[in-house]
């Protein structure tokens, strides 16, 4: 009797692939795999699903616990998919434990044209998800985790056979649990990885806690690695590895700080490169690596002559923002490299070392090196100045923004290979540095306002004491140009200068401008014209001592307001006031020892510095502080 029903079913689906008409079936754990495939009736394996499947069928799974080995050979064609989904709404667990050890959990073998999504795929004891081989296969939106080996891998022992993936908008995590005591010396796993495989995509994945590699492109060409966010895997976080033609774009990779997956110490590198041995080769070739966001790492960019050497052929390396490298920001081993170029970037380092490059072949032009010196990595066109990222040390791609002001913005190179930034947003003619296009409409075009009251004092019959009220601009001031007779004399941040080294008895006049980080330069100030005290006689009383420095500067925060309180200054006369810079830039002049900044930001880094004045202008040395707002949460716990 079982037999006859099979062959009804057999037969009812060799009917449905014969009229073209799309079929749906259904397995739930409560099925049997004698049944027909109904919502009522539903097949007991996902397995027997995909094997009933032809070509526009869909196989949705019920939820509940599969403890099943799911094999996968369905062929759809480029118009009608195979399609084997979660159920709309539940969430069926394919799970392996208790299988025989090195097995593969879900495999799909010589499959063609299938999607495969939805599942949370769990606890297998090699491979979560393998493709061997398989073609035009979509795996996404899955929870692959606690996979002895890889979580989702792709390839064949034949070049070139698996071809033509998509894996989109999966969960990996906490796999290659062969290495998690991290006793390996080498040969781990990633938690995706593709290896003789072309044209594979990946895309839109979180990948985080594994440890192995996060992305491994390995002996594989014409693959794109797009908008992934992947953090916290072991050694490195996306590999290129014997790639050619292949795309690194808009991704995010960071490490949180948390050394379960350091490795030897350090975090993982950002983005490496190099040729390992294997048994055929496919040295590095025709890379782009674009808008990527890089954090926290060993190395931000490395490339590593390996066993088969052959260096950096034809790579482009542009519109990155890479942030601090525990190593060097930047490592280029020496090999024969070629044609290759790093342009656009935002190289910004903090407490280690910014470079360490070797070997012709490789053109840096137009970077934006800040934290140390790009030494031999130097080139045209580059900018040595802070490219004033929103919050430069956060964790978020946000965080790695260009602001209104940055010498960054529109001093690039237009690249035709570079269309748009990290955001989606579109890159403008001229073209910003870094993974975030601000774009020339935002530059900083306003001018400081004009400095005022500016007063000049004969200190003595060779020195000029001047003084001046405070510009304000849009943005920040950055300092201010101080002139003798229209001619520069120097420049400084603070509201006083001391013009030395005079004629005696000789009028001198002078005038004062404010200027930005953007170089926007206000007009002048009122001209203040004075005579330096004759020769041979002495100050005439005037006061040239300038108080002494204020005490240590203490800043106590809230979400929205910092409160400074600070030791008194002494002086041979008296102390008349305090000024007070926030960011660098004035914030406002005190008679006491203590002030409330309000009106501030959560969550927000803020420096401080005060001076003390005396009467006659003279300014003493500053006491500084820097204080982070609390988060509003925080602040709400705090009540």
């Amino acid at each position: 009797m079982r037999l006859w029903k099979a062959a009804v079913v057999v037969m009812s689906f060799a009917l449905f692939a014969a009229e073209g008409k799309a079929a749906t079936y259904y397995v739930a754990t409560s099925g049997n795999d004698a049944n027909n495939g109904a919502l009522s009736t539903p097949f007991r394996t996902i397995s027997h699903g995909a094997a009933v499947a032809q070509a526009g069928d869909t196989v949705y799974v019920r939820t509940g616990v599969y403890n099943d080995l799911v094999r996968i050979s369905s062929k759809g064609t480029a118009a009608a998919h195979v399609g084997i989904h979660a159920y709309p709404g539940e969430a069926p667990v394919i799970d392996g434990t208790g299988t025989a050890a090195s097995t593969d959990l879900v495999v799909f073998s010589n499959a063609q044209y299938v999607d495969f999504s939805g599942f949370e795929v769990r606890n297998s004891t090699h491979i979560g998800i393998c493709v061997y081989p398989g073609s035009f296969l979509t795996i996404s939106g899955n929870n692959v985790h606690g996979s002895i080996r890889n979580g989702i891998w792709a390839g064949y022992s034949k070049f070139g056979t698996t071809s033509d993936l998509t894996i989109s908008g999966n969960t990996v995590w906490n796999n290659v649990l062969e290495n998690q005591n991290r006793t390996m010396s080498g040969g781990w796993a990633q938690a995706i990885g593709t290896q003789s495989a072309n044209r594979v995509t990946i895309s839109g994945n979180r990948i985080y806690n594994n440890y192995g590699e996060g992305i491994a492109y390995v002996l594989s060409d014409g693959g794109t690695i797009k908008n992934n966010t992947v953090y916290d895997n072991y050694s490195v976080e996306i590999y290129l590895d014997n790639a050619q033609t292949t795309t690194v774009d808009s991704n995010l990779a960071y490490t949180t700080g948390n050394s379960a997956y350091y490795r030897s110490g350090y975090p993982a590198s950002g983005i490496g490169t190099a040729n390992e041995s294997y048994s055929t080769s496919n040295p590095l070739n025709g890379l782009t690596i674009v808008n990527n966001i890089v954090l926290n790492s060993k190395y931000g960019f490395y490339y590593s002559n390996e066993a088969n050497g052959g260096g950096l052929q034809n790579v482009t390396v542009a519109n990155n923002t890479f942030y601090k490298g525990a190593v060097d920001l930047l490592w280029i081993a020496s090999a024969a490299h070629a044609g290759s170029v790093f342009e656009n970037n935002v190289f910004y380092q903090v407490g280690n070392v910014m470079t360490n490059v070797a070997g012709g072949g490789v053109t840096y032009r137009n970077n934006d090196w800040y934290g140390g010196t790009a030494g031999t990595a130097s080139g045209s066109g580059d900018v040595l100045a802070d490219p004033r990222l929103a919050n430069a040390g956060g964790l978020t791609a946000a965080d790695y923004k260009l602001t209104l002001g940055s010498p960054a913005v529109a001093v690039g190179l237009t690249l035709s290979n570079v269309t748009a930034d990290y955001f989606g947003a579109p890159r403008a003619v001229a073209y910003d540095l870094g993974a975030h296009q601000l774009g020339s409409a935002n530059l900083d075009a306003t001018a400081p306002s004009i400095p005022a009251a500016l007063t000049a004092t004969a200190a003595t019959s060779s020195v000029m004491t001047l003084l001046w009220t405070p510009s304000t601009d849009n943005v920040g001031v950055t300092g201010y140009q101080v002139f003798r007779n229209g001619s520069q004399i120097g420049t400084t941040a603070a509201l006083t200068f001391s013009d030395s080294g005079l004629a005696a008895g000789t009028q001198y006049s002078y005038t004062v401008k404010a200027y930005d980080a953007a170089g926007n330069v206000s007009s002048a100030s009122n001209t203040a014209t004075t005579t330096t005290l004759p020769s041979g006689v002495m100050t005439g009383g005037a006061d040239t001592i300038a108080p002494s420095t204020p005490g240590t500067l203490a800043a106590t925060a809230t979400s929205s307001s910092v409160s400074l309180n600070w030791g008194a200054s002494t002086d041979n006369v008296a102390v008349t006031g305090y000024r007070i810079l926030r960011n660098g830039a004035y914030l406002t002049t005190v008679t006491s020892t203590s002030f409330t900044d309000s009106g501030l930001s959560a969550s927000t880094l803020y420096s401080y510095s005060v001076s003390a004045l005396d009467s006659a202008g003279n300014q003493s040395g500053v006491t500084m502080a820097t204080v982070k707002t609390l988060s509003n949460a925080k602040h709400r716990a705090a009540k």
